[in-house]
């Protein structure tokens, strides 16, 4: 182990070691390129059990996700880790969708870590009851706690993603659209749900209440609610689907079925996936950076951490994108949501939370 000290590389450099302390707690300070470059030269390595001793911090970030197996939410736990670079550590926790061993995992948190990025499983959640009082900085992605709202959030769009997907396929000539959402009691569940019912509504396009399914956000929740809406008497024509898991149980029902896609059931998925243009025919999508939600939590958490919570709470919102591929045929005149000029059916206060 290297004995060099911090005391050493401040000498070395020519400046406090204060300076040298802010330096390696992620603070901007001058000569800062020189302070590296002298920790290097002497092979200087920060005794991180002492340090965190006298700060009290525990140099680890919890993020708190309901599905590690779901592909959104491991580029979320990517982007978080890179915002993190080297000066913390992410602690993973995979709630696995159940609520007790979320409330369980939470209370752990506390004093185990310095704060924490959280993908809740319900709006309604009580989870973090026991640790508002207890200031463990938190931000939360893709989903919030009702009563929680004016904390830390970083989001989609997800009334625009509705919107864009139902407008995409009104444009193809679709009048029996159904959509297969996830549990209403979420963030996106709600919002992608409402972006969808209420374009069409503004469209002048009915929609029979069984061609709204409810779900769980799963690709077995994808699959029986797609079996579902093809025993209808009269089925749809095009689905809008909440995630991609739920895509993925939607396209296997659909083959088993033998049903032709776009031919006879056109398919819009929210959330891309590498495979999604490898796929026959490549799946049109409602894009959105997950690394980037990830990022900015992770960012904003660390505002907070070393900011002592002086900074007002946040509530960032994530871009969405139609990704136009196959899975809706090729006849729409509208490419993607970037050049597209849609008719302004909705006012600004129709789209408010």
């Amino acid at each position: 182990m290297s004995n060099v000290t911090i005391s050493d590389v401040a000498k070395k450099v020519g400046v406090s070691e204060s300076t040298v302390s802010r330096f390696l707690s992620g603070f901007k300070v001058r000569n800062a390129d020189v302070i590296n470059q002298a920790i290097k030269d002497l092979d200087y390595r920060p005794n991180i059990v002492a340090r965190n001793l006298k700060s009290g911090k525990t140099g680890l970030i919890a993020v708190v996700v309901p599905d590690i197996t779901n592909p959104f939410f491991a580029s979320i736990v990517r982007g978080a880790e890179v915002a993190a670079g080297d000066e913390f550590m992410i602690q993973l926790i995979n709630t696995g969708d159940d609520l007790d061993k979320e409330s369980w995992a939470l209370r752990r948190m506390v004093g185990r870590v310095d704060g924490m990025i959280y993908v809740p499983l319900q709006e309604n959640s009580s989870a973090v009851d026991e640790l508002d009082n207890r200031s463990l900085p938190m931000v939360f992605v893709d989903r919030v706690i009702e009563k929680n709202k004016n904390l830390d959030s970083v989001l989609a769009d997800n009334f625009r993603g509705g919107e864009l997907a139902a407008r995409h396929l009104v444009e193809h000539g679709h009048s029996r659209i159904a959509h297969i959402g996830g549990p209403i009691s979420s963030t996106p569940g709600k919002a992608r749900a409402r972006g969808f019912v209420e374009t069409l509504r503004a469209l002048k396009v009915d929609l029979p209440s069984q061609f709204v399914v409810e779900s769980d956000f799963t690709t077995l929740g994808g699959y029986q609610a797609t079996m579902a809406l093809l025993a209808l008497k009269s089925r749809p024509t095009a689905l809008f689907v909440a995630n991609n898991l739920m895509t993925i149980g939607a396209l296997k029902a659909l083959k088993e079925k033998g049903i032709s896609v776009p031919q006879e059931m056109a398919i819009i998925g929210f959330d891309d996936h590498e495979l999604s243009d490898l796929v026959d025919p490549p799946l049109t999508v409602i894009s959105r950076d997950a690394h980037l939600q990830g990022a900015l939590a992770m960012q904003t958490l660390l505002e907070k951490i070393r900011g002592g919570n002086q900074f007002p709470p946040k509530q960032l919102k994530v871009d969405v994108n139609l990704v136009v591929r196959g899975s809706c045929g090729s006849t729409c005149r509208y490419r993607n949501s970037k050049t597209s000029e849609f008719p302004k059916t909705l006012s600004a206060s129709s789209r408010s939370k």
